[in-house]
């Protein structure tokens, strides 16, 4: 490192240091209490005193309880959708695989229905959505249409 350069990081590091000039001009502070500070003050001591009360103590307690079996269930409930998830799968590709045994054919069947039904439900979506509700078409002037109506 140079010279000039290694002066010029102490002279930074040195800026960064508290100096005995700053340090004067603060003025401490009073030592008076305001009236916020009281009420809050207060407000502290009767919360300490609310929460040693044992009806409270109780109801914590079963708050802190329930809480805790929640969380419990919650954490039992994801591992058991992972583990039927899975199960699903296995079972799927266990069908798929006896279905090939059984016949070679069968495989393309499948998918060949698969197709067909999703069609019928398109179509089932599509004319769901041609259907105007009578409080609409009261609404809406015969010459206007729709994007859905105009796209088609």
């Amino acid at each position: 490192m140079k010279p000039t350069s290694s002066l010029l990081a102490l002279a930074f590091l040195a800026s960064l240091l508290p100096s005995p000039a700053h340090g004067a001009e603060k003025s401490p502070e009073p030592a008076t209490a305001t009236t916020e500070d009281r009420e809050h003050a207060r407000l502290v001591s009767a919360r300490k005193q609310a929460n040693e009360l044992p009806e409270v103590l109780a109801a914590h307690q079963q708050a802190k309880a329930d809480r805790a079996q929640a969380q419990k269930a919650q954490t039992e409930y994801q591992t058991a959708n992972k583990r039927a998830l899975a199960s699903e799968e296995a079972y799927r590709k266990a069908l798929e695989a006896g279905l090939t045994k059984v016949d070679p054919e069968a495989p393309a069947l499948l998918e060949k229905e698969k197709a067909a039904f999703r069609e019928r439900m398109v179509k089932a979506r599509e004319l769901r959505k041609a259907q105007v509700t009578p409080r609409r078409a009261a609404t809406e002037e015969p010459d206007e249409r729709d994007d859905d109506e105009a796209a088609r």
